[in-house]
């Protein structure tokens, strides 16, 4: 029995992703209420109106599809978010404080979104996809008015944090911004990235909320880094010896450390003057001696440093090997 040849071309590799695309957002339920008009319902009204009446019902459901938080608000859970406990912001970390002593805050992240969804049509990289979410993620949660932990984000990519804490590096490195850890909001990891881009933009002669604005700090914590900055810049009159400035200013000495670390070189930087313009700051000779000290992570200027080391600023995570997350 001879069987009819058919000449089968292979999709090109535009067609393939094109069909994974459709295959996932025909998933969505507008088009499976669109299937059911139109193949169930008997609706004979066409396509377009059908979507005009299943927009409607879903804008009905939407109102009636919520989350309750323990403060007794409710949220609207839309299709592709999810709910997730973050520490609010105001609850800075204790001395002997557990995580279950913290009351949590219940926020709402967009686990998949039509973004997410057009990276399939185009092709993408799984590297590239889990950093657009964990930035997305710490950016709503902060919004919302809480923090995720880099342990947080690994749970929820599926990785260890080791490779979470390599993502937040290079994203940090590569964009020069600032990402709104918990690690970094409320200065638990050993790095210093926050604080030398807010006493590097302190001494370029920003005024507190300009400073605050830009490193999504509030106005207090970066008071905070201010005055612990200039106790321990006076009391280097005294004494150099970060021990002897830590029994005097009654900062931690690795906290005494790191400021020493961020203050100028040359006794001529040593006074600040007002930046001219608060939208566009003059370079200032300070600022530059500054990030140089740590130029694994430039966040203060808009181009790397030519000729710096890449470090490691994730503090204190485990080293991971990349085959195995």
């Amino acid at each position: 029995m001879n069987l009819p040849s058919h000449n089968y071309r292979p999709m090109t590799a535009k067609e393939v992703n094109l069909k994974k695309f459709r295959r996932v957002y025909d998933k969505s339920l507008e088009q499976v209420l669109l299937h059911r008009f139109m193949n169930h319902y008997g609706y004979e009204k066409g396509e377009v109106t059908a979507r005009a009446i299943i927009k409607d019902l879903l804008q009905l459901i939407e109102r009636h599809f919520l989350i309750c938080r323990p403060d007794e608000s409710a949220v609207l859970l839309k299709y592709g978010q999810m709910a997730w406990p973050a520490v609010p912001i105001e609850e800075r970390p204790k001395r002997g404080q557990r995580i279950q002593d913290i009351p949590m805050k219940l926020v709402v992240l967009t686990f998949l979104c039509d973004e997410d969804i057009g990276m399939i049509r185009n092709g993408f990289r799984s590297r590239e996809l889990r950093i657009r979410r964990m930035v997305r993620w710490m950016d709503e949660a902060f919004d919302q008015g809480a923090l995720l932990s880099q342990l947080d984000i690994a749970l929820l990519l599926n990785v260890c944090d080791a490779v979470v804490s390599s993502y937040v590096n290079d994203y940090q490195r590569t964009s020069g911004r600032l990402l709104p850890t918990r690690g970094n909001i409320h200065d638990l990891s050993g790095h210093i990235t926050h604080k030398r881009e807010i006493i590097a933009l302190y001494l370029q002669g920003y005024d507190t909320p300009h400073i605050a604005r830009r490193t999504r700090h509030s106005k207090e914590s970066v008071d905070r880094y201010i005055r612990d900055f200039e106790n321990v810049r006076l009391l280097t009159k005294i004494s150099t010896d970060p021990v002897r400035i830590s029994q005097l200013s009654r900062l931690n000495v690795r906290v005494v450390r790191q400021y020493l670390d961020l203050l100028p070189q040359d006794p001529r930087e040593d006074g600040k003057g007002p930046a001219e313009e608060q939208n566009q700051p003059s370079a200032s000779p300070s600022n530059e001696s500054i990030l140089s000290k740590q130029s694994g992570a430039n966040i203060s200027t808009n181009q790397p440093p030519a000729n710096s080391p890449k470090t490691k600023e994730g503090g204190g995570q485990r080293p991971c090997i990349p085959n195995r997350c």
